[in-house]
């Protein structure tokens, strides 16, 4: 059975919306239930202290989460299958071209991650693209993600 946390999830997307605002323009989020009160509940899902900004070891903690909900059978490896098995980001896939458009840019971030070239993820493989995406975020390299930081990586 496939173990999958909602929370996890989430964070999981915390730093993987740039290709949606890239793709349709920085309005999207807002038509789409992503506009401000989302963001603050994404970032409210990871900051686990409640100060307001996610710390790098918050957001490496909900990496993790993301790792374990996704690797389905629990072998410290993520296969394509169960990379691409979990749905993430808004619409029900009604828009068949947008939704393959997505799905090929989930199996090329899959084949980023796998920099062994060993048609698999492991947990450090993970790890180590999550910690870029988190650099990213952190503008001003604090160790920290505002939500300034985070609305501004999100819209390019």
């Amino acid at each position: 059975m496939h173990k999958v946390s909602s929370i996890a999830l989430i964070a999981f997307g915390i730093f993987s919306g740039q290709a949606l605002a890239d793709e349709y323009g920085p309005g999207w989020g807002l038509r789409h239930g992503y506009g401000p009160g989302m963001m603050m509940e994404r970032i409210g899902a990871i900051d686990m202290n409640d100060d307001g900004v996610i710390s790098d070891d918050e957001a490496a903690h909900q990496v993790e989460l993301v790792f374990a909900a996704m690797d389905a059978d629990d072998d410290g490896e993520l296969t394509e299958d169960e990379y691409m098995s979990v749905r993430m980001g808004p619409g029900r896939g009604f828009n068949e071209a947008r939704q393959k458009a997505m799905q090929d840019r989930k199996k090329a971030r899959f084949t980023e991650m796998d920099t062994d070239k060993s048609g698999k993820v492991s947990k450090a493989e993970f790890l180590t693209a999550g910690k870029a995406r988190f650099d990213a975020a952190d503008t001003d390299k604090d160790g920290r993600v505002t939500p300034w930081e985070f609305r501004a990586q999100r819209r390019g």
